[in-house]
């Protein structure tokens, strides 16, 4: 049960911030051996779940992953956003995702690619932070606000550009504004030189239970096309909202 338990502390050290780790960076994460985290990578990789990155002497996840990840496309969730999703994608000709909460992150459940050659997305299974971005704003902001603050205290708000909100009071009345004209957007706080957009896709309870959101360099999402892709995405998300409802998906 150890050795099973290192693996998956292993596999959840990867994700959007970290998409390739040494065997050094492992073991001193996990406070193992180096020797030792060898071993668990080893293993791994046998069962295609960690592959050789690139770098040499650095790993990534591998593609049975990514093949996992793909699995969660047949949930009704998804069946019902993926084709206002594809129409969203049609309409602004940017990538669309669709995320939800996973413990204290996001997680990318499924995206749509835009048409453009230069685009800003997350891969399906990759999680980011809830501090940054529309994406992660949106999930966080419809939490409870005690969950909200067990986040802020026990993630942090990592800096990642200089746009990124790193003070929990000004994040809450950010968090607040969301709730209130029920969309967020983020002018590259992961990422300089990109724009986000995001709205809250519920459930029939009135949970939110998901984010869908539009990723952009800046330069495309101005002005005119700022606003109407802002509406654009809302109405999809109310719309993926109303047909859970209709079908009566939790």
């Amino acid at each position: 049960m150890k050795t099973l338990e290192k693996c998956v502390k292993i596999l959840t050290l990867f994700g959007e911030l970290n998409p390739s780790l040494s065997v050094a960076d492992i073991a001193s994460r996990l406070s193992l051996p180096k020797s030792t985290a060898y071993r668990y990578i080893s293993a791994l990789k046998v069962h295609g779940l960690i592959e050789e990155d690139t770098k040499e002497g650095d790993y990534r996840l591998g593609a049975k992953i990514l093949e996992l990840a793909r699995g969660i496309s047949g949930r009704p969730l998804q069946q019902i956003a993926l084709p206002l999703m594809e129409r969203l994608s049609d309409k602004t000709g940017e990538t669309v995702i669709l995320s939800s909460l996973r413990k204290q992150e996001g997680i990318c459940l499924e995206k749509v690619e835009g048409h453009h050659a230069l685009r800003v997305s997350h891969e399906r299974g990759a999680t980011f932070p809830l501090h940054a971005g529309a994406s992660g704003k949106v999930l966080l902001a419809y939490l409870d606000p005690k969950e909200q603050d067990e986040i802020i205290k026990r993630v942090g708000l990592t800096k990642f550009s200089k746009t990124t909100i790193t003070n929990p009071h000004l994040l809450k009345d950010e968090l607040e504004s969301i709730k209130e004209q029920g969309f967020a957007k983020s002018d590259g706080e992961v990422i300089q030189g990109t724009y986000g957009i995001g709205a809250p896709i519920f459930s029939p309870s009135r949970n939110a239970i998901a984010a869908l959101s539009i990723s952009a360099p800046s330069y495309r999402l101005k002005g005119k096309k700022r606003k109407r892709t802002i509406q654009l995405v809302v109405a999809a998300a109310k719309e993926i909202t109303d047909s859970l409802e209709a079908r009566g998906v939790q």
